[in-house]
């Protein structure tokens, strides 16, 4: 498995990659509308992360504070990265975060539909009806504290 180093992107040009890393998987691979993938949440208190391999971008995520919930958000691993247990990494390395950091009592996300055995695997479970976001299948998963 390749070593990830996961740290918060806290300066413009890490926070810029995290968002091109996005551009990348959700709107050039997913088709997710541009319009769509960056949001008012994304200057308005979210905590990003960057992965890297050998210094390359590989991953990225964001955590949002809403109300009771810390949401794990946009998590992304480059095409060239996948099947090395790096979304795994990136994952607990948040839930780490926001459970060390006390963001809030639940950890919540929504989970492309696809994923969400990934998601379960990691002891998030199911937390109401599929439903649709920019045209993909999502469900909301919480892990209980």
């Amino acid at each position: 498995m390749a070593e990830m180093v996961i740290e918060e992107a806290k300066t413009l040009e890490d926070k810029q990659t995290c968002y091109r890393l996005r551009h990348i998987v959700f709107v050039a691979e997913q088709g997710v509308p541009v319009e769509l993938e960056i949001d008012e949440h994304d200057e308005d208190g979210a905590y990003h992360f960057l992965g890297r391999v050998e210094g390359a971008p590989a991953a990225t995520a964001r955590i949002c504070v809403f109300g009771d919930k810390a949401k794990i958000q946009r998590v992304v691993v480059m095409k060239q990265f996948r099947g090395m247990k790096l979304g795994r990494a990136l994952m607990m390395h948040l839930i780490g975060f926001a459970r060390d950091n006390k963001l809030a009592p639940q950890i919540a996300l929504d989970a492309q539909t696809y994923a969400t055995s990934f998601y379960q695997s990691l002891g998030f479970v199911i937390s109401g009806n599929e439903f649709d976001d920019a045209g993909i299948p999502h469900i909301h998963m919480i892990q209980p504290a």
